[in-house]
């Protein structure tokens, strides 16, 4: 039983990893528009001539990889659940 528990949570550590890659480069091109908003305001230099800087895609990679794995974990998770009934 705890080998199945164990082999579900890297299954979702390596499913967000993998996921998590190709997640953060589409996120990060699109919300370019949004770093150079971010840019023009703040004066951080986040998007260049072709896309976003490197340190938005080296923020948006864990981000979306944690993401991914907070998800697949609530959407996955076993045990009890509890009812509730009304009346």
């Amino acid at each position: 039983m705890k080998a199945n528990r164990i082999l579900k949570h890297s299954a979702i550590v390596v499913a967000a990893v993998v996921l998590g890659f190709p997640m953060g480069f589409i996120a990060a091109v699109i919300s370019a528009p949004f770093w150079g908003w971010f840019e023009s305001t703040t004066g951080i230099e986040s998007l260049g001539h072709s896309g976003p800087d490197d340190w938005v895609f080296y923020l948006l990679f864990p981000l979306c990889m944690v993401s991914l794995f907070v998800i697949l974990e609530i959407a996955l998770r076993g045990g009890k659940r509890v009812e509730t009934t009304s009346g």
